[in-house]
């Protein structure tokens, strides 16, 4: 049963549109290839007897969301509050909920699910955040700038009982309304009777009300890759889901690569004459030179005195399987939005990405600011929730302005950049204290106080050159 049907029981009056086969056919595969169980992972031969074997892979997958969400998102972020009050609970709440450690794992799965939701609420009184995979939310409502409306369905198994629990946020008139409805069931497969919600959670309300709240309590974070799949959805789209192929041909070369070290061992043929024989547990006979020895294989022959110990061990095709999988990690690379050579394969060091991206790759630096001004707006959506929750408890109102700042550089060359500002501010179209600023990662005050230093040591060196002494 899908997650559509599943909710449609539990609120059979709320209008949904039924998205349910975008779940089925993009987020559900998509959840499964970044877990390293795509369709391609085991391997049956084509003989008369099919045998199947796992196949060896590089979870690319994985490889490719951890490193975007690095690339991304760092604890250099700052985000800040005009109110002094407000940006203290902020900060208290980020850090008592480890947000600067979980958020980008978040990051990773939301980028390998095409989205992913962090919800605010009160858990005895205390602002709690909650990270949610894509999987465990749909959407109800949505304009072109948010989703505003949407349900959350979580499972429980306790007592033998299989629970799901569904919470409805919606935006009303005098607030945002929160449904709690907690169904029971024997088997996993079936929706089951309502029970009261406090069967599994003593404390849980059927309805909670934050009266004045006008914003969700949750934000939604959706990578910046255009839907191709499925328009005018809310629903983001997997950053790999046009690189399937791709990614299985990589697995595939893979698994070669590591079939050539079991397949292509050393082997000396060998007369039959001169090995053992045993019988194994079936009946059937078996040969072998010495126990512990894989080497020497035997080999009959009608005229076994001409047959001479041979060595057949053949070469190993390295250098192919690796520039087969630079080819592939290229292709890879393009289809992400990064620019060719931000992923690489080499046989010194192996499968790397690059953090520090010359400035000239503009593809890569492209999406990953693309997907930073996305971030940026979550951010300030989840400092906007945790403070309008907490007006809510103080049945408070007060004017306030979020903003974030991006401290880190990650991306980018360093001495690129340094010549870039050295250039503008003799072109006269960049101030020193803005280029000093970016050059060493500093604040206002701080580059002023650098600056002045630089014109000190300038007037020093100038007087020391015309003959002037100081002491």
């Amino acid at each position: 049963m899908s997650i559509y049907s599943y909710i449609k029981q539990a609120f059979p009056n709320v209008p949904i549109v039924d998205i349910s086969d975008y779940y089925t056919r993009h987020i559900e595969p998509a959840k499964r290839i970044y877990q390293g169980k795509p369709p391609w992972r085991t391997v049956t031969n084509s003989r008369i007897k099919k045998k199947s074997r796992p196949r060896a892979m590089t979870n690319m997958a994985k490889v490719i969301c951890d490193k975007l969400a690095t690339m991304t998102f760092s604890e250099q972020c700052d985000i800040s509050i005009d109110d002094e009050k407000y940006n203290d609970t902020v900060s208290k709440v980020l850090e008592n909920n480890c947000f600067w450690e979980r958020f980008p794992e978040f990051l990773s799965r939301s980028y390998a699910l095409g989205g992913g939701v962090i919800k605010v609420y009160l858990e005895d009184n205390v602002i709690r955040l909650n990270y949610i995979n894509a999987d465990r939310f749909f959407p109800t409502k949505w304009n072109n700038r948010q989703i505003t409306e949407g349900i959350f369905c979580n499972d429980y198994v306790q007592n033998g009982y299989f629970y799901k629990l569904f919470e409805y946020h919606t935006l009303q008139s005098d607030g945002v309304h929160i449904y709690h409805i907690l169904r029971r069931s024997d088997s996993r497969s079936y929706l089951g009777q309502s029970v009261p919600v406090s069967e599994l959670f003593p404390k849980l309300e059927y309805e909670r009300v934050f009266k004045g709240v006008q914003t969700p309590l949750f934000c939604y974070f959706k990578p910046a890759v255009g839907n191709n799949m499925v328009f005018d959805l809310p629903l983001g789209l997997p950053v790999f889901a046009n690189s399937i192929d791709t990614l299985r041909e990589i697995d595939v070369i893979f698994d070669s690569l590591e079939r050539e070290f079991i397949l292509g061992k050393k082997r000396i043929i060998i007369p039959s004459e001169c090995v053992k024989s045993t019988y194994d547990s079936d009946g059937n006979e078996v040969k072998y030179f010495d126990t512990d020895d894989e080497v020497y294989q035997a080999f009959n022959a009608d005229d076994a005195p001409k047959l001479n110990i041979s060595d057949n061990t053949q070469s190993l095709r390295v250098t192919e399987h690796v520039e087969a999988l630079k080819l592939q990690l290229n292709i890879l690379s393009t289809q992400l939005g990064f620019s060719p050579g931000t992923l690489s394969f080499d046989s010194n060091s192996g499968v790397k990405t690059a953090t520090e991206v010359a400035a000239d790759e503009k593809d890569t630096l492209r999406t990953v600011q693309n997907n930073k001004n996305i971030i940026s707006e979550v951010l300030e959506s989840l400092a906007t929730a945790i403070i309008e929750i907490t007006q809510a408890s103080e049945e408070v109102s007060k004017d306030y302005t979020v903003s974030v700042n991006w401290q880190d550089n990650i991306i980018g060359d360093d001495n690129t950049r340094i010549d870039n500002n050295i250039k503008l501010v003799q072109a006269g179209l960049k101030s020193k204290i803005r280029a000093i600023m970016e050059a060493q990662n500093i604040d206002e005050a701080e580059a002023k106080e650098e600056l002045q230093r630089i014109a000190k040591e300038n007037d020093i060196d100038g007087g020391i050159l015309d003959g002037d002494s100081y002491e």
